[in-house]
């Protein structure tokens, strides 16, 4: 059947009820990622307790590497390695506060209440190149992309995970400082500065689109 009969109009196509149905579950979610931006200070706090274990963290590793030599295999090394359990124990409890955090701000909830999970992957590509500049705006899918531009600005916040992971990476080349253990310690530090770079720029290019394109049914 012809989409734009002129007898029966235009057909409902399975793009159409996706749209519908993604819009239906906006409207069961809208004020979770919108309350999250809001209450972001418990988060801001935790980036800054996170960053801080990081560098003592760091400070320590640099201050082994100072005073020992590298150590052919993964035994203790100068009595560093109750220093090198703290710091263990730190990651621990930083990949433990991220939990927390997440299950109190409401960041486990706005995950898995996606209404964007609705569309297609083309629909989803679509609304992504329309938050980063590269498409026009639709004004019907303005919305849905809102929200996904919010939960691209909260995304970043995944990084305290990894936070965690390095700041334990860094504890056992404290306590062995082999070279092995230096050199899994530079890859995740690498990694979690490109993966903070590639994150930050998304939550920036999000953040801008919600600047430039307000939502006059509601207030962030």
């Amino acid at each position: 059947m012809d989409p734009t009969s002129a007898r029966t109009g235009r057909a409902e196509t399975d793009d159409d009820r996706r749209w519908a149905h993604a819009l239906a579950a906006l409207g069961r979610t809208s004020s979770d990622s919108t309350r999250l931006l809001r209450s972001s200070r418990l988060l801001t706090w935790s980036w800054v307790l996170a960053l801080t274990v990081l560098a003592l963290a760091g400070a320590l590793l640099l201050a082994v590497l100072s005073t020992d030599a590298l150590v052919p295999d993964p035994g203790p090394s100068g009595g560093w390695e109750a220093a090198g359990l703290v710091v263990q124990g730190a990651g621990l409890a930083v990949m433990f506060g991220y939990g927390l955090v997440a299950w109190r701000s409401g960041l486990f909830r706005a995950a898995w209440s996606r209404p964007a999970a609705e569309l297609s992957r083309a629909q989803r590509r679509s609304l992504i190149a329309q938050i980063r500049g590269r498409a026009e705006v639709d004004p019907a899918g303005l919305p849905l992309a809102r929200d996904v531009g919010r939960r691209l600005v909260l995304q970043h916040h995944q990084l305290l995970l990894f936070v965690g992971i390095v700041v334990q990476q860094v504890g056992r080349a404290i306590g062995a400082p082999t070279r092995s253990a230096l050199v899994l310690t530079a890859v995740a530090t690498v990694v979690l500065l490109i993966a903070a770079a590639l994150m930050h720029r998304e939550a920036r290019q999000a953040e801008r689109f919600l600047v430039d394109h307000p939502d006059s049914g509601s207030r962030d």
